[in-house]
């Protein structure tokens, strides 16, 4: 086994000092964490345990602020038509900026719970001390079916050069041709 330098054993050293206290730091943190969801509960039984023949009756003075601070806030992030904007570069870019914010607001606000989103972010973060969102992007193919009857031969032949134009988005699954003699009469002719 080869020596170790005096400057590897510092790193070494520095990087478990480092993770021990990172370690240490988390539990912590997981306990306040713990401890603020009580508070928030009103449920103050490890801090203030109630005597016998006592009132158990507790202040949610934790539930309150967090409550009274969340409307205010979320007024600054969600309180506008902009929940974020795109500031051009230059002149050339003012188009560009409006659409980008325009497209952005819409994804975050209307396709998605954006206002839920940050109302969870904000009341986690006052809570937890943080506040997490994630954020993805997700494509997926939607199948759809459609049945068509009693077809002429125009339309059927709109139908399949509509097929071919689509470069294979649209298929035919399947075709029946009736003879018309057969719905006339009710009977299948043979020869």
């Amino acid at each position: 086994m080869t020596k170790m330098s005096p400057s590897d054993l510092k790193a070494m050293l520095a990087s478990e000092k480092a993770n021990a206290l990172a370690a240490v730091s988390a539990a912590r943190l997981a306990e306040d964490r713990a401890d603020a969801m009580d508070y928030y509960l009103g449920d103050m039984r490890k801090d203030m345990p109630a005597q016998d023949g006592r009132s158990r009756a507790v202040s949610t003075d934790v539930a309150d602020t967090i409550e009274a601070l969340m409307p205010a806030l979320m007024d600054i992030f969600a309180g506008s038509d902009e929940v974020v904007r795109f500031e051009p570069v230059g002149p050339e870019d003012e188009a560009a900026a409006q659409q980008e914010t325009d497209y952005v607001n819409h994804v975050f606000m209307q396709q998605n719970p954006g206002f839920m989103t940050l109302y969870a972010f904000v009341k986690d973060a006052l809570l937890s001390k943080v506040g997490i969102a994630k954020v993805w992007w997700e494509e997926r193919e939607e199948e759809s079916r459609e049945t068509y009857y009693d077809l002429s031969d125009d339309q059927f032949a709109l139908l399949a050069q509509a097929v071919i134009e689509s470069n294979g988005a649209l298929k035919i699954i399947e075709h029946t041709v009736h003879d018309p003699a057969v719905r006339a009469t009710g009977t299948e002719a043979t020869s």
